[in-house]
């Protein structure tokens, strides 16, 4: 099995980290001691994390694989579990972002220099959590159309026997 590199979500992952570490930089100071915005990130990263755990309960259930052979099953198994370690990924950020978070809010009272290396870090990796879901949408447009496409061809490799009698 050859490997090679996807240039455009090699291109998607470098510009997400470039932006991520922009909005970390810059964006430290305007979150320090901004009660408000931190429990924007908290509401949002909480409501984020339910919302995908069911979009990793719907997309892992076997029911929804396409109908035929065992080798069809085992081809989409494949690319379940990719889908799926990648979910988990995000889930595992989304919840790494609450729990910094709350380590800042424990560390802001003891040390102003890891306060601020603690904010910088929760906000580099909730926006780069936040830019990878934005792709959600697009994963669940396809995973919908996918369900589609494979009903219509069992639909299409019944009705096909039928009409060569």
């Amino acid at each position: 099995m050859k490997s090679y590199i996807d240039i455009r979500k090699t291109g998607f992952f470098f510009i997400a980290l470039s932006i991520s570490a922009l909005l970390a930089s810059k964006g430290q100071p305007l979150i320090h001691g901004n009660d408000t915005a931190v429990n924007v990130i908290v509401t949002v990263f909480s409501i984020l994390a339910g919302f995908l755990v069911a979009i990793i309960a719907i997309s892992g259930d076997p029911a929804f694989m396409a109908r035929g052979s065992w080798r069809i099953a085992e081809v989409q198994r494949r690319s379940i579990n990719r889908r799926l370690v990648q979910q988990k990924l995000l889930f595992t950020a989304y919840l790494t972002t609450l729990g910094m978070i709350f380590i800042s809010l424990l560390a802001g009272k003891a040390s102003s220099s890891a306060a601020t290396a603690i904010e910088q870090a929760y906000l580099f990796l909730s926006s780069l959590a936040f830019i990878y879901s934005l792709k959600l949408p697009g994963f669940l447009m396809r995973m919908q159309q996918d369900r589609i496409d494979a009903e219509i061809e069992a639909r299409r490799r019944r009705e096909i026997p039928a009409s060569n009698d």
